[in-house]
C-alpha cells in the first residue's frame, strides 16, 4: 500500500526534498545565538590587543607574530616620516625666522643703547624680552625706540647742565664724525628735545675746551671779507682737500660754532690817496674862462692811529672816526659791487683745542662760512627783501 502523499501541484518538483534536507541540517547543526557570536568577536579583539600590549602573556601564532612586527615597523616608519617632515618643513624654517628676527632686534637694541647707556636697566630688560620671545611677531612688537629716546634725553640733559663753561655754552661731539659744535645751553637742550635716540645715541656733550687760533686767509676764505668781530662761523674744507677717509667733499662743517675774536686787513688797505676834480668852462664870445675845482685827500689810516696815540690828534675822536673801518670798507665794497679781491685777512678764531692742528695744517684749504641763523643784519635784510611777497 502506498502511503506517500501526493505532490502538491502548487510547489515545484523537489520542493519537499529540499525542505526535508534543511530540517535535518538544523537538527544536526544548531545555529549559534547572537550573544555567543558577539562574545566571540570581543574575544578576538581582546586577543589582538593583548598580542601588542602584553606579548608575553598571550600565546600567538607565527602569522600573528609576523603581522605584529610588520605593524610596528610600519608605525615607526610613519612616525619618522611625519617627524622629519614637521622638522624640515615647519619647525626649522620657523626657528630660522625667529633667530633672524631676534638678531636684527638685538642689533637695533645695541645700536641705540650704546656708550653710557650700555649697562642701563632698560637695556637688560629689553634684551631679556627679546630672547624670551616665542615667534617673530612678538619680536617685532617690542618697542626699543621709545624707551631709548626717553633714556637718552634724560642722560643728555644732565650732561648739558654739568658740562658747560662760564659763558653757558656746551659742545656737542659727534661720535661718527670728526665734528664738534659749540652752542648755548638752551639750544643744546632744544636739540635733545627735538630728536630721537637714532641721533641722540651718536652724540655726547662736553665742556668746551677752546683756544684762539690766528689764521691768514684770502678774502674768498674769509666769508668775502664780510664777517665781523663776534660773528659765529662754520669751517669747511674745500674740494681740493681729501680727508683721511678718502672723502673729497663735506656735507656738514668740519668745525661748527667758532667765534671771530678779531679781524685785521693788510696795512696797504689803509693807504688812501684820493683826488676829486670838477671842471667848468665858460665861453663868452671870443673869451674862454676855464674853471676847475679840485679836492685831494691823502692819508694812511694806520699812521693816523699812530699819531693819535702820540697825542698828535685827539685819540678818542680819531678812534670813533676809524672804528670798524675795515668792516665798513668791505660793506661799502659790497654795496657798490666793487672791491679789492686780493685782500688778505688775519683772523683770530676761537676753536676747540683738538682742532688746532687741523686748522693750521689746512689753512690754505679752509673756508669760513656764516650760518644764516647767525647772519648779520645786512644779510637778514637782503634775505627778507628777496622773499617778500
Amino acid at each position: 500500500m502506498n502511503n506517500k502523499k501526493p505532490r502538491d501541484p502548487l510547489y515545484p518538483r523537489g520542493f519537499e526534498e529540499t525542505e526535508e534536507l534543511k530540517k535535518q541540517i538544523s537538527e544536526n547543526y544548531p545555529k549559534p545565538s547572537k550573544k555567543n557570536e558577539e562574545l566571540t568577536l570581543l574575544k578576538r579583539l581582546n586577543r589582538k590587543i593583548g598580542i601588542y600590549l602584553h606579548p608575553n602573556s598571550v600565546e600567538i601564532t607565527d602569522d600573528e607574530q609576523k603581522k605584529k612586527i610588520g605593524v610596528i615597523i610600519t608605525t615607526l616608519i610613519l612616525v619618522t616620516l611625519i617627524s622629519s617632515a614637521y622638522y624640515f618643513i615647519i619647525y626649522e624654517p620657523a626657528q630660522e625666522e625667529l633667530t633672524l628676527a631676534k638678531t636684527t632686534k638685538l642689533n637695533e637694541l645695541h645700536d641705540l643703547y650704546c656708550g653710557a647707556l650700555t649697562t642701563s636697566t632698560n637695556e637688560y630688560f629689553l634684551e631679556s624680552k627679546i630672547n624670551d620671545a616665542n615667534n617673530p611677531r612678538e619680536v617685532e612688537q617690542i618697542d626699543i625706540m621709545t624707551p631709548a629716546t626717553k633714556d637718552w634725553k634724560s642722560f643728555h640733559k644732565k650732561a648739558i647742565n654739568t658740562n658747560h663753561d662760564k659763558y653757558n655754552r656746551t659742545m656737542i661731539v659727534y661720535s661718527n664724525e670728526s665734528k664738534n659744535v659749540i652752542l648755548p645751553m638752551n639750544k643744546a637742550i632744544a636739540i635733545v628735545n627735538e630728536n630721537s635716540a637714532e641721533l641722540l645715541s651718536k652724540i655726547k656733550f662736553e665742556e668746551p675746551n677752546t683756544v684762539s687760533v690766528p689764521i691768514l686767509v684770502s678774502r674768498l676764505q674769509a666769508g668775502a671779507g664780510l664777517i665781523n668781530v663776534g660773528s659765529i662761523v662754520d669751517i669747511y674744507t674745500n674740494n681740493n682737500y681729501t680727508n683721511e677717509s678718502g672723502n673729497s667733499t663735506n656735507s656738514s662743517p668740519d668745525i661748527s660754532g667758532c667765534t671771530v675774536l678779531s679781524i685785521m686787513r693788510y696795512e696797504e688797505n689803509g693807504e688812501i690817496d684820493s683826488e676829486y676834480s670838477k671842471s667848468n668852462t665858460i665861453v663868452s664870445g671870443n673869451n674862454t674862462n676855464p674853471h676847475e675845482n679840485t679836492k685831494a685827500f691823502s692819508s694812511d689810516v694806520l699812521e693816523l692811529i699812530k699819531g693819535s696815540i702820540l697825542n698828535g690828534y685827539d685819540e678818542k675822536e680819531t678812534f670813533d672816526l676809524l672804528e670798524n673801518y675795515g668792516v665798513k670798507l668791505s660793506n661799502y665794497e659790497r654795496q657798490i659791487n666793487l672791491g679789492d679781491l686780493d685782500a688778505q685777512y688775519m683772523l683770530l678764531i676761537e676753536t676747540p683745542q683738538d682742532k688746532v692742528d687741523y686748522i693750521l695744517n689746512n689753512m690754505d684749504n679752509i673756508v669760513l662760512t656764516i650760518p644764516t641763523n647767525h647772519a648779520p643784519d645786512w644779510m637778514i635784510n637782503e634775505i627778507n627783501l628777496t622773499y617778500e611777497n
